[in-house]
């Protein structure tokens, strides 16, 4: 098997490398890793982004003739959906050398991942002496005691370790506790990729590490979603090389999808539809300018539902009677609803996988506010806009920034959204963008134009 072959050569590498230079005299060199890598793949909002440099691999042969590693480090650096780099540092079988990972280390202020098949201390100083912050380690390979001891020595060095698995096997052989813990959905025996490992095993791996990383098969924005659940960070790699453009591929891996909010009209309940809105909104507090009557909002779902079926339908509800809520989301097909008002937990504790529960949020957000939110047990929550008149529609957005502090994983995010200032929320990487007034001409009548600068400038 490949992985054999691969460990195989690295012991007779390591041992050559042993005898040019001395363990002695690397460590006499070292100084302690400054840049923190648990705490970049771990803050902030949604999934984190480790980008992985490398030209080539057992599975996929070479990646890129043409590739200029250290033009594409340049590109992640300035990237601000990047929140580390890995570099593939084997140089037979993935083409990097540790050399290379010095340059790019001084390349860039962002942390650098040593990935390598470690299986001997004299690799982690070595790792640090060429300027990594974070080494792997892969847990097939390697005995329980092994990994602890392996783990003592990079912190010793400030360096974090991700420790990588991929079957219930290896979470058993991890030390007790691992603060940063690798999904591989790549089979290295026979190289198949399945980003269901990620979903078998999040669950297991939770109860030793509290941060979780998937690793392999992440292409597009359907396989964030599939494992957003599950993990708090993605490392991707080879869809980023083969890219000409690897910025428009980061980007769109943290695409939100769109709610157009507020829809009183079949047809611009249509043209939604027709250009890939995934979500639509009718709203059901009366004393709203976008109200509509559920009659309406029923004789729409209908057409919707059917021409569209891909499409989520929400119904926005003030302090409502529950039972009502229920009636009018029978009635008009809806999916979800959306509760603007004070309703407490209580109130949907029934039916909370079908509701967006919205907090309204002023400019600074106290932690009261943040566990409010993180905590919260409906699956989906929204963030809008404080004011002290109404409940949501006021057309003005709150510090976007604040969003960072939320880790619920299915974020909704409202208030002033238009097409002129919609980019500059998408580096916080909301889930859902809501927008409602920033593409109407009146209230509940839509611009068609301003729809489509968005959902273009998204693609």
């Amino acid at each position: 098997m490949i992985i054999d072959e691969i460990i195989q050569n690295k012991r007779k590498e390591v041992d050559q490398r042993k005898s040019f230079v001395s363990i002695e005299k690397i460590k006499a060199g070292l100084s302690p890793s400054v840049r923190d890598f648990k705490m970049a793949i771990s803050k902030g909002h949604g999934l984190n982004l480790i980008a992985e440099v490398k030209r080539k691999s057992p599975s996929k042969g070479t990646i890129r003739n043409d590739v200029n590693i250290f033009e594409i480090v340049k590109i992640y650096s300035q990237n601000h959906f990047v929140s580390a780099i890995s570099f593939l540092t084997d140089y037979q079988y993935f083409g990097g050398t540790l050399e290379e990972m010095l340059q790019i280390s001084l390349q860039t202020t962002k942390p650098v991942l040593c990935k390598d098949f470690i299986i001997d201390e004299y690799q982690i100083y070595e790792a640090r002496y060429f300027g990594a912050d974070a080494i792997l380690l892969i847990a097939s390979e390697l005995t329980t005691e092994t990994m602890e001891h392996f783990i003592n020595i990079a912190k010793s060095l400030k360096m974090d370790c991700l420790v990588e698995v991929h079957n219930e096997d290896e979470i058993v052989k991890l030390p007790s506790i691992v603060d940063i813990a690798g999904i591989n959905n790549r089979n290295l025996k026979d190289f198949t990729i399945s980003l269901d490992t990620t979903k078998k095993l999040s669950e297991k791996l939770r109860k030793k590490s509290n941060i979780i990383v998937t690793e392999s098969g992440i292409n597009t924005r359907n396989d964030v979603k599939k494992i957003i659940d599950f993990a708090d960070a993605i490392l991707v790699g080879t869809s980023l090389m083969l890219n000409e453009n690897p910025s428009a591929r980061i980007a769109s891996l943290f695409k939100p999808d769109i709610k157009i909010c507020g829809i009183t009209q079949l047809k611009d309940a249509i043209y939604c539809g027709e250009n890939g809105v995934d979500y639509l909104g009718f709203i059901f507090s009366q004393k709203s300018k976008r109200y509509t009557d559920p009659r309406v909002s029923a004789a729409i779902s209908t057409e919707i539902k059917d021409l569209f079926p891909q499409v989520k339908l929400v119904g926005v509800f003030v302090n409502e009677d529950p039972k009502r809520v229920l009636d009018i989301m029978n009635r008009c097909q809806l999916d979800l609803a959306q509760l603007h008002g004070d309703e407490t937990e209580s109130f949907y504790y029934n039916f909370q996988d079908r509701v967006i529960k919205v907090f309204r949020i002023e400019n600074q957000l106290d932690q009261i506010k943040i566990n409010q939110i993180n905590n919260c047990q409906a699956k989906y929550v929204l963030m809008d806009t404080y004011s002290p008149n109404v409940y949501g529609g006021t057309g003005q957005s709150f510090n976007w920034k604040n969003i960072e502090k939320i880790k619920h994983r299915n974020l909704f995010v409202a208030g002033g959204i238009n097409s002129e200032n919609y980019t500059d929320i998408l580096g916080y990487k909301p889930d859902v963008l809501d927008i409602s007034s920033g593409v109407e001409n009146s209230p509940g009548i839509k611009d068609y134009k301003k729809i489509d600068q968005i959902l273009k400038g998204l693609k």
